[in-house]
């Protein structure tokens, strides 16, 4: 399978089933496709957690089956609702010209970050080393196998020994798993396409839709699609999202940030297109159900969105569009409501995130600006997407539009509390926020990149417009009599974008390329241990059993790649979500079973006979202390060694009760 085939079914799977739901709503088919991804993931996330409870198997068949029954639920509920269909539903349309005007932006943004993870990914059917990664495929796997997506049920697949109940996102690889179905791949192979599909579609998609949102009440819809075309194509070149996000292998954090746009435009029209009042509870829940980070931001929008513009500006009135809202937001809650107690669950460790800078309020602040945080840091600040954003930035203020500069001021201010904290309750109160977003700079910085690229797409397509004027004015001052007509400047203007985009992704395409590729650099996992992994899978009782691990080393691969049960299925320390008693005390001395009754015990709890370990480890961490000597110990045999990976054989002796 060639990369462009496999990115290609993977976009096409992201947009094509959330466009048949929109297109069931009565929504015209630029705006379907628009909104399609985040509707193809409110379908996954309505289904996996009810499928899950009742012992439907989550898979191709079914997936096709829960999108027949919402999108003829949306039929249906579009004729109930036609009473409220706006009377002047046709005057909003988006036109053809202008439609394909702003999907040529969104091509040619997506078309460069594509261009990025090709050239920078030429390992790309291989193991990323990165953290993350392995539980995003171990969670592929695990849904191929035994048809189990809910996000409720993940604790099957990570709390190995105990089975404690575990609440994560899981939308994101159920529908990676469905990819995988469809073109035969294996488990990281769809979650490397299912990520790529996310990065390289969603981000130019949002810049296009919310210039849009900001622009189309203000002005034509030409300049309405230039501006929005032109913000699409600038969005590739902005580090944090996707690059940045696809580097650190948060994929469910990426796409979620990549819906919240979409979603918010949604909502936002329903107001006057109340009759889509279904469609955005389910994109809604589509984007919730994938990360909550991504629904964070989403009702940041709407709330800011709402208080300083809608309030003002009440599209059917304040109590109208209040009720709206509320229409579109309680039945979503009622959906997410599992979800939202899960996620309680483990506010704790969510909170307990900190990432502090050790740097003054003021270099944080000016670091917050430039976007130069955590991992922006280690490139050279974007000082030309910087200044335009600065520039559109203005431009929306004088236009009288507020809502953009009060998100960007939050999230401003919860990256410098993340960074050099504030005291008192100014500080309690910022806090609680930013902890939603992990305190992470990171998370916080790519909220900001979503704003950043419509300004700078605003401010570069006056500042084409201008350019062109000037050309245009002095042309007639100086030879009237060979003044092009309007179709050779609307042409010069359609140029000169296209250069300074088609520049600036050329200008920050080796920091881009380096990004998404960074990590399939099979270090982690290379040959040697595929080798191992296979050789491991041939053993009597190897996959009957669970195989001791270390969590650090890059062994939890050994499920998605040989379908064989690791002790550990993601890098995961025991201080987090509880592994159990047994898998604590193999993970710590395991080389003491000589002479620790305690090891024989928890072999036999856990159904463990074989032991993999490898070299490298993650950096930064260390070999657990219980496997870091297993060849001097009498109870392990060492039955393999290419070098890098080692496999043991337990040959101690039964726990004493059962002697």
């Amino acid at each position: 399978m060639s990369f462009a085939f496999g990115l290609m079914i993977a976009v096409l799977l992201l947009i094509l089933p959330g466009a048949v739901v929109a297109l069931a709503g009565r929504l015209s088919w630029p705006v379907a496709l628009g909104v399609g991804p985040a509707l193809t993931y409110g379908v996954v996330g309505l289904a996996i957690i009810p499928f899950g409870a009742i012992g439907i198997r989550w898979n191709t068949w079914t997936a096709l089956l829960a999108l027949a029954i919402v999108a003829a639920a949306v039929f249906g509920l579009r004729i109930l609702l036609a009473r409220y269909r706006a009377a002047d539903a046709a005057a909003g349309a988006v036109s053809v010209w202008p439609a394909l005007t702003v999907a040529a932006g969104v091509i040619l943004g997506a078309l460069f970050i594509a261009i990025a993870a090709w050239k920078g990914m030429p390992y790309w059917q291989s193991i990323p080393s990165n953290w993350d990664s392995v539980w995003h495929a171990n969670t592929i796997r695990w849904i191929l196998d035994t048809g189990q997506a809910s996000s409720t049920h993940m604790g099957e697949l990570r709390n190995v020994e105990t089975h404690a109940a575990l609440y994560y996102p899981s939308v994101f690889h159920a529908l990676g798993a469905v990819l995988a179905q469809l073109i035969g791949a294996a488990p990281t192979t769809a979650y490397t396409l299912s990520s790529l599909a996310g990065a390289v579609w969603l981000f130019p998609l949002s810049a296009a839709l919310l210039t849009w949102q900001l622009l189309r009440p203000r002005t034509s819809p030409w300049r309405t699609a230039g501006a929005a075309a032109t913000a699409a194509a600038l969005s590739a070149s902005f580090t944090a999202v996707p690059y940045v996000e696809f580097d650190t292998a948060s994929m469910p954090n990426m796409v979620a940030y990549g819906l919240a746009v979409p979603t918010f435009v949604l909502i936002t029209s329903s107001l006057r297109h109340r009759d889509r009042i279904p469609l955005a509870v389910i994109a809604l829940v589509g984007v919730f159900s994938v990360h909550i980070t991504g629904g964070v931001v989403v009702v940041t929008l709407v709330v800011t969105w709402w208080l300083l513009d809608a309030l003002w500006r009440p599209i059917l009135g304040r109590v109208r569009d209040f009720i709206t809202l509320v229409a579109i937001a309680a039945p979503a809650l009622a959906v997410l409501l599992p979800q939202f107690l899960g996620v309680l669950q483990q506010a704790e460790v969510i909170a307990g995130h900190a990432f502090l800078t050790h740097q003054g309020r003021k270099r944080t602040l000016f670091n917050a600006i430039v976007q130069h945080t955590r991992h922006l840091n280690d490139f050279p600040i974007q000082n030309i997407l910087i200044g335009l954003a600065a520039v559109g930035f203005v431009l929306l203020l004088t236009k009288r539009i507020w809502w953009p500069a009060a998100v960007w001021l939050l999230m401003v201010v919860s990256i410098v509390h993340s960074g050099a904290p504030f005291g008192g309750p100014v500080g309690a109160i910022i806090g609680k926020y930013s902890d939603l977003f992990y305190s992470d700079p990171r998370r916080l910085s790519a909220v900001v990149a979503l704003l950043l690229a419509p300004m700078a797409g605003i401010a570069l397509y006056a500042a084409a417009l201008l350019v062109v004027a000037g050309a245009r004015r002095l042309t007639r001052r100086w030879a009237a009599a060979r003044d092009p007509d309007r179709g050779f400047w609307i042409g010069a203007t359609a140029v000169l974008l296209l250069v300074v985009t088609v520049g600036l992704a050329w200008h920050y395409f080796p920091r881009h390329r380096y990004l998404i590729g960074e990590k399939y650099d099979r270090v982690i996992i290379d040959n040697k241990d595929l080798e191992a992994m296979a050789y491991l899978a041939t053993l009597p009782g190897a996959r009957d059993t669970v195989i001791g691990d270390a969590n650090v080393d890059g062994t939890a691969w050994m499920y998605a790649v040989a379908g064989l049960h690791p002790l550990w299925t993601h890098y995961d320390y025991p201080v987090q979500q509880g592994p159990g008693y047994h898998r604590f005390i193999f993970w710590a001395y395991a080389d003491d079973a000589d002479h620790d009754p305690r090891i024989a015990e928890a072999v036999k709890a856990l159904n463990i006979r074989y032991v993999l370990t490898s070299t490298p480890v993650v950096r930064g961490f260390v070999m657990p202390d219980g496997l870091v000597s297993l060849d001097k110990s009498k109870s392990w045999a060492k039955i393999y060694d290419n070098g890098e990976a080692r496999i043991y054989e337990w040959r101690g002796s039964s726990p004493p009760d059962t002697q």
